[in-house]
C-alpha cells in the first residue's frame, strides 16, 4: 500500500502544471511601440507630469533609459514593480499617487496606486515615477 501511495503522489505531482508568473514569459523584450503618460500628484494636489518611450528611450522623463529597463523587467506591467526592496523607509503619511496610461506594444496600460509617502513609490518603482 506504501508504494502504491508514492507511486499515486509522484504521478500527482508530475501532472500538476507548472506556474508561471505572467511577467516572465515576455520578461526583456520590448514592444516597438511604448507610449505612456505618467503623473505624480502629492498630498495638497500638485501634480507633475511626464511621458515615457521605450525602444528607443525617450520622452520628457529624468531617465527614460533606467525608466524602460525597470517596466521591461515586469513586461510593462508597474504593478509587479518591486525596484528597491532594501530601502527602509520612514513611516510618516504624506500621500503621492502615481498614474500611468498609455501602451506597451498592442496592450492598453491603466495605472494608479497611492503609496504612503515618497520613499514608498521610489523603492517601488524606481526611475518609473521619477519625471
Amino acid at each position: 500500500m506504501k508504494k502504491l501511495h508514492t507511486v499515486l503522489a509522484a504521478a500527482a505531482i508530475a501532472a500538476a502544471p507548472a506556474v508561471v508568473a505572467p511577467t516572465t514569459a515576455h520578461a526583456d523584450v520590448v514592444p516597438t511601440y511604448v507610449r505612456l503618460n505618467l503623473q505624480v500628484t502629492d498630498a495638497a494636489g500638485h501634480s507633475t507630469y511626464g511621458s515615457l518611450r521605450c525602444n528607443p528611450a525617450g520622452g520628457f522623463h529624468k531617465d527614460p533609459a533606467a525608466a524602460c529597463s525597470e517596466l521591461i523587467k515586469v513586461n510593462g506591467e508597474p504593478q509587479h514593480l518591486f525596484v528597491h526592496p532594501e530601502v527602509m523607509c520612514t513611516r510618516d503619511y504624506r500621500p503621492v499617487t502615481a498614474r500611468m496610461t498609455g501602451y506597451w506594444g498592442d496592450r492598453m496600460v491603466s495605472y494608479t496606486k497611492t503609496f504612503g509617502n515618497a520613499c514608498n513609490m521610489w523603492a517601488a518603482t524606481g526611475p518609473v515615477f521619477a519625471i
